[in-house]
């Protein structure tokens, strides 16, 4: 499988195509039907954390109204129409005032039904033994993976300032990992404020190879970072939370770029290998491609639904339309 061109992928093309097709409905190879919002109507109670969230989220009542509405919904909202809650029967009128512990909602929303990775690992790494079962384990991992995240790319500035790489690379990768800093401190407080503890990132000294940094670049950053840079993006559309939702805005940019870094730093390795480890590298590269649709699927079923993520057979989907897209950008053969 050699590719008879050197890689070169601009990433945000891709994730900008993968979030529209699949808001859309859009599978591979499919056509593409008119797939227009439904409106709908909600009801339900608020309480304990869900009430505690809903009311941090919002400086204003109707925005604590929305963050509530998105609790009792059974889809991903678009867009909020109507929200009116009620409080305590003595004092209904207050429903936001401290010492409620419970509140009702109802709501009418827009929806779009649809049909249907965090970070990068350093070599060597060491997995957390956490079980994700909710959403205090979620943050717990998720920010165990940033922090590790931080090591890859600290290690990954000094292999390449070494190796001569030109300075820009070697600039992207320190400042990626000040922003995996902010990441992992962001999704440790939320752990933390969840009651959760983060254990510490753990890895293996990395290997000083040519050949193993690209193998580990390629399905690191080029697939799994670039991957998890469209899901974030999903997540701060979709997240129930407002303050969730400006984090994973925040986390997709971020993200988008590393996964930029990653194809750009491809193909300055690219040019380094033999024609026999370009062959290896494509087709290792082609495997993780196929695999994503499965682990975003198992991933997807271990997310809370109120983080965003979309569900497992959406997950899929959207890690398909991923693949296609990467495949057909970079000449990879399916």
């Amino acid at each position: 499988m050699l590719i008879s061109r050197r890689p070169h992928v601009r990433l945000s093309a891709i994730a900008t195509a993968v979030l529209a097709l699949e808001a859309a409905g859009c599978g591979i190879g499919s056509k593409c039907p008119d797939n227009d919002p439904e409106t709908g109507a909600f009801q339900g109670v608020v309480k304990g954390p869900d009430l505690a969230n809903a009311r941090k989220d919002g400086n204003t009542d109707a925005e604590r109204c929305e963050a509530a509405c998105r609790v009792v919904a059974d889809e991903e909202l678009d867009e909020i129409v109507t929200c009116e809650v009620i409080g305590p029967a003595d004092d209904p009128d207050h429903p936001w005032a401290e010492g409620v512990e419970e509140l009702t909602v109802t709501c009418t929303a827009t929806f779009t039904p649809h049909q249907f990775c965090t970070g990068r690992r350093p070599q060597g790494h060491h997995e957390a033994d956490i079980v994700v079962q909710s959403r205090p384990a979620w943050f717990a991992v998720h920010a165990h993976l940033e922090r590790a995240a931080v090591t890859a790319f600290r290690e990954l500035a000094e292999w390449l300032a070494v190796r001569g790489a030109p300075a820009s690379l070697v600039a992207r990768c320190r400042e990626a990992a000040a922003d995996e800093v902010r990441h992992a401190d962001a999704l440790e407080a939320l752990a933390r404020r969840d009651g959760a503890e983060v254990p510490p990132a753990r890895a293996d000294p990395p290997a000083d190879d040519l050949f193993a940094v690209a193998c580990h670049n390629a399905v690191e950053g080029c697939v799994s970072e670039a991957f998890a840079a469209i899901v974030a993006a999903h997540q701060a559309g979709h997240a129930r939370s407002l303050e969730l939702r400006a984090l994973f805005s925040r986390l997709a940019a971020d993200e988008l770029r590393h996964g930029q870094l990653a194809w750009d730093l491809h193909a300055w390795l690219w040019d380094q290998l033999t024609s026999a480890q370009q062959t290896a590298l494509a087709e290792l590269q082609a495997r993780a491609l196929a695999d994503l649709p499965v682990s975003s699927r198992r991933a997807a079923a271990a997310t809370p639904r109120e983080l965003g993520w979309p569900g497992p057979d959406h997950a899929a989907r959207m890690a398909e339309l991923f693949a296609g897209r990467l495949r057909a950008a970079a000449g990879l053969a399916a």
